[in-house]
């Protein structure tokens, strides 16, 4: 039985999902950027012998809305029933949390305050005087280390104690004497209207902030009386001098200025070593000259190990799936199988699921990890911050950055994460262009092109890559252009970047979660589509219709329209089969090349001259480079457009945008080798 239910906010990157494990076991995904979660977890703990539910809200830096997260937030506390909160900080950054802090202690009369971080505070020479925190704000304070478990056993006995005890008697803000008045006047009429028992909605009623308003109207009417309150209010204000559009700026000033004096009393700090050595590495790390040639440099350098750390393990599971299809077919043959059913399995599902296994589990096994590192140090806020005036120039939001690092492990993950933008206009742009970034099934693809055509060093194999995604980002932009130009008209927005601080990841907690949450999961969908995936393309190898395979009459169909690109009709049709997901696409290239049997499984040489001799050339092997970079979205991605967005039409541009993209440029490219080569 839950003794009581506990919500846990804060701004983001405070370590919420951090503690939030810790409490309850359970393992929720943490991020170093704004927006990382953006709807609500819930698990349980026990504190004293009472089992107690714990609500993890979204990470927001206020709640006067103006995101979704906010929004989420916002509304939870304001209209969802609990019996307390807890307010986490970042003890290098306390101000900042205790605006928030403030504002939840106004409608949450149970609130405690939880300040997380002490062991990087205390290195950046930050001491916070837990005791003088409480007394300030008359709330209950706590401080903790969560990423070390230190603090946790106190705070679980402080959050029974604030269930279990009245409500502390929080230090009301102090606001000029005209709005003072102007909130006694009001609150008699919100409370009687909409039941609220503190000032928190009565500040917001004041002020009209619209997106309250409209809650409000939503679930509990127009409130006639408090209309009428708040127009003589307003009156009264403006007797006194306040404009109506000056309320909101000057009730958040005071909870700013009160912010201040909290921490004048309860903060000491000294710039230390360790605070002047991250002033030193962001200086270079996110300065004009060196900011994106470092980027492109360690983002080189991760695909140098992947490209080359990839080689011997892929050719391992290559040689494993090989041997395990040899028994396989033995076991089928001494069981009198019909030889249709023994080449479908072997043939079919067995030799693509092993394509599949191998060519794309040692890259992921190996980016993944590497990737969530960086993740864990802090440097992707600052990939955003060096990519936010290209961003910004290209009429989108530089938050688009963190949405397209999402979009290298899984385009529908990107195209969620895209929640974060604010901007409508912004967040679709964002969605529309998602796919020009390659997924975690279209990269290992790019890789095999590139060992199989360009070159067999891994060194020059990851510079190709590293460009690839440049370029990436290249037509990111111009698109984005395009699209805020046309479709999409509007003026860029503003939006707040924390760059946190720079941490050593637990590489324990890097490899299993980068495994578990990322690798297997995305493999596991791989598999489940490249089984049926596997008949479909040996029905289309093996069923010959006029002397011809099914696979065949298609690609001789498509072959004229390909060839206009660069590509033939058999690497066109990999393509269109390949739609439930992109990590067949290889596969049934290979397969129709081969006239339907995949008998040079996983041998990168023995591939290359496969499709060497079928015509495929370097130029063939750039434009279907390219075409990977740029095409449709997968069926989940699609899928997943279509849930954000409620709209097929955007559905339909997220389809037609990368095709005309990658056609246009695969075309440029054979006609240039044409004229020059």
């Amino acid at each position: 039985m839950i003794y009581g239910k506990i919500v846990l906010a804060g701004n983001p990157n405070v370590g919420k999902s951090t503690l939030f494990n810790s409490l309850t076991g359970m393992k929720q995904h943490t991020g170093n950027w704004s927006g990382k979660t953006v709807g609500t977890a819930k698990g349980r703990f026990k504190a004293g012998g009472k089992e107690i539910e714990l609500i993890d809200l979204p990470g927001t830096y206020s709640l006067i809305t103006d995101s979704a997260e906010e929004e989420i937030t916002r509304n939870f506390l304001c209209f969802e029933e609990f019996d307390g909160a807890v307010i986490l900080c970042d003890a290098c950054c306390l101000e900042r949390g205790l605006i928030f802090a403030l504002q939840t202690a106004q409608l949450i009369p149970k609130t405690l305050l939880c300040v997380n971080m002490l062991d990087d505070a205390e290195k950046k020479g930050i001491k916070i005087d837990i005791k003088a925190l409480s007394e300030e704000t008359g709330l209950p304070a706590i401080g903790i280390s969560a990423a070390k478990g230190e603090g946790i056993e106190e705070l679980k006995a402080a959050m029974l104690k604030l269930l279990e005890e009245p409500a502390p008697e929080f230090i009301p803000i102090r606001y000029p004497k005209a709005l003072e008045n102007a909130i006694k006047a009001l609150a008699p009429a919100v409370f009687e209207d909409f039941g609220f028992k503190t000032v928190f909605p009565v500040l917001r009623v004041l002020e009209n902030e619209h997106g309250f308003a409209l809650e409000l109207e939503k679930c509990f009417g127009h409130g006639e009386k408090t209309a009428s309150e708040r127009e003589k209010a307003i009156l009264h204000l403006a007797d006194e001098g306040i404009a109506e559009e000056d309320i909101a700026a000057k009730i958040a000033s005071c909870n700013v200025f009160r912010a201040e004096e909290i921490c004048l009393s309860a903060v000491s700090a000294s710039r230390s070593e360790h605070r002047l050595k991250d002033d030193r590495i962001d200086s270079v790390l996110t300065g004009r000259l060196l900011g994106i040639p470092i980027m492109l440099l360690l983002f080189g350098f991760i695909f140098w190990i992947t490209v080359s750390g990839a080689n011997y393990p892929s050719a391992w599971l290559s040689l494993a799936f090989e041997k395990v299809g040899t028994w396989l077919e033995a076991l089928l043959s001494a069981a009198n199988a019909p030889l249709v059913l023994k080449s479908l399995l072997v043939d079919g599902v067995w030799k693509v699921l092993g394509w599949v296994v191998a060519v794309m589990l040692p890259p992921m096994a190996i980016f993944f990890p590497l990737f969530t590192i960086l993740e864990d140090i802090g440097y992707l806020p600052r990939v955003a911050f060096n990519l936010d005036r290209g961003f910004k120039s290209a009429g989108a939001c530089g938050k688009q950055a963190l949405t397209m690092c999402m979009g290298l492990g899984c385009g529908a993950v990107g195209v969620t994460g895209a929640r974060i933008i604010d901007s409508p206009r912004e967040r679709l742009i964002s969605i529309i262009t998602n796919s020009f970034m390659p997924c975690n099934g279209r990269l290992p693809a790019i890789i095999a092109l590139t060992s199989m055509f360009f070159t067999d060093s891994s060194v020059l194999g990851a510079a190709i890559l590293t460009l690839a995604v440049a370029f990436s980002v290249l037509m990111t932009f111009i698109v984005s252009k395009i699209l805020s130009k046309t479709v999409l008209k509007g003026v860029p927005t503003g939006f707040t970047l924390e760059l946190p601080p720079y941490r050593m990841p637990d590489f324990g907690k890097v490899i299993i979660r980068s495994i578990f949450d990322r690798t297997l999961k995305i493999l596991w969908r791989a598999i489940i589509v490249a089984v049926p995936a596997g008949i479909i393309i040996w029905l289309c190898s093996n069923i010959i219709i006029d002397g011809r395979t099914v696979l065949g009459i298609l690609s001789a169909a498509f072959d004229p329209f390909a060839k206009i690109f660069g590509l033939d009709g058999t690497i066109f049709c990999g393509f269109l089969l390949s739609f439930p997901a992109n990590e067949i696409a290889l596969p049934i290239m290979a397969m129709g090349y081969a006239g339907g049997e995949l008998s040079e499984l996983g041998s990168m040489a023995k591939t290359a001259a496969l499709f060497s001799a079928n015509g495929f050339s370097g130029i063939t092997a750039l434009c279907t480079a390219i075409f990977f970079l740029f095409h449709w979205p997968c069926a989940t991605t699609l899928i997943t457009i279509q849930k954000e967005t409620k709209s097929i039409k955007w559905v339909l541009l997220s389809t037609v945008v990368p095709l005309i993209t990658g056609l246009s440029l695969c075309f440029f490219i054979n006609i240039m080798s044409k004229l020059f080569l």
